[in-house]
């Protein structure tokens, strides 16, 4: 048994600007996707960072899970089945951690459906102030909808790794610099070397991944190993996916990156790169998908995603 994948979406950048927004209309989306209703919800994990006025409560998740309308009355529902919602924040690793709790809610049988949202955007909800050099995250939104298969694909375990030293990205208030407009700035900052060095963990992620999975052998030849196997990876900087391609002496096409955004779509990355994949038909001669998330700590978290076979890459 495994944790799978029923449905994603994605909501690009609009005029609106707001991170709940985005997460929520992403939540939905998925959900029409499959004919199910906001009831039919038990969890909701949101995992974005960068939000709306730089909320801190009540907790976003329980305003997303209001907007999307998650059994706001369970009370009075056919079936009095609550929903629970919470914040799971890791930055751009945070989508895989959400799998991981996700997973053992589905494993314990209380849980029949999870909802991971995420969405980022700058805190004064203005989008042009996204994808910027002060602000370098893309202002959009993700969802995956996650039940329990009881066949052989779907998601492994999820691995994790991290790099000592300093953090590669911050993200903070300077309260004693905005003054009274602290709900509507933020700043973030990057090292110069912090992409370098997010490459050099991936590479490290991937070899340990496939030595905890296939052998150490396989760590020594990840190419071999990676033959039918599409990298997702999140997106700290534009060419980060074909810079780990080639580092892992793999075509340049073999990892999947993020199109058509202005910036870094942040925790929405691993969620809109496999929602543009599948679209594009990019699943069709792959038996796995390696989603692997670098970001700020440095850290990193990555995990097999077994597909079925017989759908033409169709099917999740």
């Amino acid at each position: 048994m495994a944790t799978v994948i029923t449905s994603a979406a994605v909501s690009p950048a609009g005029d609106a600007g707001s991170a709940i927004g985005y997460a929520a209309a992403a939540g939905s989306a998925c959900l029409q996707e499959t004919g199910l209703t906001p009831a039919d919800v038990d969890v909701l994990i949101n995992v974005g960072v960068y939000r709306d006025s730089n909320i801190c409560e009540p907790s976003v998740a329980a305003l997303i899970q209001k907007r999307i309308g998650i059994n706001l009355d369970y009370l009075h529902a056919a079936d009095r089945r609550a929903a629970f919602s919470f914040d799971l924040m890791n930055g751009a690793c945070g989508v895989l951690n959400a799998v991981q709790a996700g997973g053992a809610l589905l494993a314990a049988g209380s849980t029949r459906r999870v909802l991971v949202v995420s969405a980022d955007t700058h805190p004064s909800t203005d989008p042009a102030r996204a994808g910027t050099p002060e602000f370098p995250y893309a202002a959009s939104g993700a969802a995956l909808l996650l039940e329990r298969s009881d066949d052989a694909r779907g998601f492994g375990r999820v691995h994790h790794r991290s790099l000592p030293g300093a953090h590669g990205v911050n993200g903070y208030l300077p309260l004693y610099e905005v003054g009274s407009g602290g709900r509507s700035n933020v700043t973030v900052d990057r090292d110069t070397d912090a992409v370098e060095r997010m490459l050099d963990l991936a590479v490290d992620s991937v070899r340990g991944t496939l030595a905890a999975e296939y052998g150490a052998a396989a760590a020594e030849a990840p190419a071999a190993a990676l033959d039918r196997t599409l990298l997702i990876t999140s997106q700290p900087s534009p060419g980060f996916a074909a810079g780990l391609a080639k580092r892992l002496g793999l075509a340049s096409d073999a990892a999947v990156t993020v199109e058509g955004l202005q910036g870094d779509p942040h925790t929405s990355a691993l969620t809109y790169a496999f929602r543009q994949a599948q679209d594009a038909g990019r699943f069709a001669g792959h038996d796995r998908l390696l989603f692997l998330a670098v970001g700020a700590g440095l850290s990193s978290a990555a995990s097999l995603y077994h597909l079925t076979r017989d759908t033409g890459g169709a099917a999740l």
